[in-house]
This record gives C-alpha cells, structure tokens and sequence, in this order.
C-alpha cells in the first residue's frame, strides 16, 4: 500500500488497547493517529498517560506517543475506529460512532449477539461481513468474538465441514491478562484457580454457534449444536488453555481428526490479510503440548496449537487447544477483521458525517 490507512483507538490506555497499539506500530496496512480513554484523561498526551516505565512507550513513534486523548464520544477524522472500550460503556458509543459513519471494529460483548452485527473470525466465516447491509446507519458495526471462543470456534470450524458438529463440551484455564485490570485479582489468584468468571460461560456456549452459522441472503441461522462450559481463572500471564471433548456428525478416527485439523486453511489466505498466520491451527505432537508459556507465541500470538487429539470415551474425540488471549483473542482479531473491511471495500463505502 502506498499511503497506511488512519485508525483511531477507543480505550487505548486498557490492556487489549495496548496490545492493539503495539501492533499498530508495525503495521504495513494502518497508521495509529487517534486515541481515546477514560473522559478523565482527556487532554492528556498518549505518553503521558502510560507513563514513562511502559514499555509501550518505547514501541510507539513520537507521533503516536504524543497523540493527545480525547473521550470516545468526541469526533473522530479517522472512518475506521478501533474499541477496545469496556462492555459497559461500548454499546451506545458504538452505535453512535456507527451512526456518524464510522467503521467500528469491536472487541467488547456488547453487539456480538445483534442480529444485523456480524460477528466474524475472517478464516472463518468472513461472508458474515455482508451483515452490515442490514445496518440502519451510515457506517458499519462489526465484533470480533470472546477471547477464548476464538480459539474454540477455529477447531471447530474444520471439524464441522468434515465431519459435522453434535455436542461439545468445553472446560477452560483462562490467563490473568484476560481479566483487564481488576483489583485484588493478583492476591486471589496466587497459589489458587478461580472456578468462575462472570459471563464467560455464557459466552463460550452461545458465540460458537453464530460464528459457525450459515448466511441465508440478510438472515443468519446458527449452528445448532450445543455447548457446555466451565470457565477457570488461572495463575498464568497470557494464553488461554481449552479442553475440549466433540461429539461428531459421524464416525472418524482421531487421525482423520488430527488430518482435518492440520489441513485447515481458511477461507481468507488468498487475500493476503496483513495479521494473518500461516498455519491458523498448528497440532502438536508432543503429549506435554500445548502450554502457555511454550506455544503462545506461535505464528506471533496468532496460531491456535491443538494437542492430545486421542478418542473420547464420552464423546467422540477430545484434545487441548491454546490461544494467547490478548493477541488472537482481542487485538489480532480486531486488526484481521479490520484488514478484511478494507479488503472487501467496507471502509471505502461509509463516509463520516
């Protein structure tokens, strides 16, 4: 590309704004020039607010780091808009951004289970994007899903068109990173698991199913199969570590599986999107595999690694899947689903107003 595009950055001072930044500041495709916060830190430079100590600070190019903050509901000049604002906030600034014709790419929960919101993995399912012609606005709303449901969602995914999807049940270690800034967290979490999360569960048995959906003209019809999860905090920094047990539409061995698996390519290689790995899903083949620690990096945090594919005595088959939360699961998938809008011409058709 001969020109980056601009994006601006809702709640760029929280950790998947962070993340988001960081690696904004390398990408070949789009260019950091607006950033917002909480209303209190309005005014304030983007260095300022993340302090000297940050290391994203000496990531960033002095004209990112001087960038001054503005509120979410401030204008905006950039058509594409990055939030990573909280749930609790992100639903009206959305749609209101939306309204005056902005991109909005979203990484909150707030919109994902909106009829008319795609809610997309652009390996996936990126023909969920045409969703957004429903849209009542200017501009266009899209989600990226839960950050373990990515991981989840992409293993599926090849197992339901090879071999169909019955039943799953799902049980997760979910990493630190993944509960933001909540206080106290490091003092509870210290020698211990957290049994429950708010609002995970739900999210893990009900995204799946329309991010696996078939589009029928403007009508999404979700998958069908459901799913049944237990959502565990851990003591880990980043990766979310997933183990899963399918039943299939049909017989297959766990090699067949294994082969579905490895072979999965996606639907959006020949596009070339800027974020995106090869492979999506590496397996492996060591029985102590996958850990966080060891294979969260993989594909630069956006390759989900599946092991110990072996039969279910439940079940048809189980294995482990794991997905670095703050890079596949929230800032690299908003990134790919912003580079899918603008390979697809969203970003050129809405117009601010």
């Amino acid at each position: 590309m001969s020109e980056r595009i601009d994006v601006g950055l809702m709640g760029a001072t929280g950790t998947v704004g962070r993340q988001i930044a960081q690696l904004l500041a390398s990408h070949p495709w789009f260019k950091l020039t607006e950033v917002s916060a909480s209303p209190d830190s309005a005014g304030r430079s983007y260095g300022n607010a993340l302090g000297e100590v940050d290391d994203l600070v000496t990531v960033l190019d002095d004209e990112a780091v001087g960038l001054k903050l503005k509120a979410p509901e401030d204008e905006w000049s950039s058509t594409l808009l990055l939030s990573a604002l909280p749930s609790r906030h992100a639903g009206p600034v959305e749609i209101e951004l939306a309204q005056r014709g902005h991109v909005v790419v979203s990484n909150a929960s707030s919109h994902r289970m909106d009829p008319n919101v795609p809610l997309i993995i652009p390996e996936v399912n990126p023909e969920h994007l045409a969703l957004i012609e429903a849209q009542d606005w200017p501009g266009a709303l899209l989600t990226n899903p839960n950050c373990a449901v990515v991981g989840l969602a992409v293993a599926l995914a090849p197992l339901q068109k090879a071999f169909g999807v019955e039943m799953v049940n799902v049980v997760t270690l979910q990493a630190l990173s993944g509960a933001g800034r909540q206080k106290n967290l490091a003092d509870d979490i210290h020698d211990n698991v957290l049994p429950f999360i708010s609002g995970e569960e739900e999210k893990l048995a009900r995204e799946p199913q329309k991010i696996l959906g078939r589009l029928d003209g403007n009508v999404l019809e979700h998958a069908v199969f459901p799913i049944s999860a237990q959502t565990h905090r851990v003591e880990v920094s980043h990766g979310h570590l997933l183990a899963v047990s399918v039943m299939l539409g049909r017989d297959a061995s766990a090699e067949e599986v294994i082969e579905a698996l490895a072979g999965f390519r996606g639907a959006i290689i020949d596009e070339k999107l800027a974020s995106a790995s090869e492979p999506i899903i590496e397996v492996l083949d060591d029985e102590q595999r996958p850990q966080p620690r060891l294979d969260r990096d993989r594909g630069g945090g956006m390759t989900v690694s599946i092991g110990r594919v072996r039969p279910c005595e439940v079940f048809d088959v189980k294995f482990s899947i794991l997905v670095h939360n703050l890079v596949r699961g929230a800032a690299g998938a908003a990134l790919l689903n912003a580079e899918l809008c603008h390979v697809c011409g969203t970003i050129d058709r809405t117009r601010v107003i």
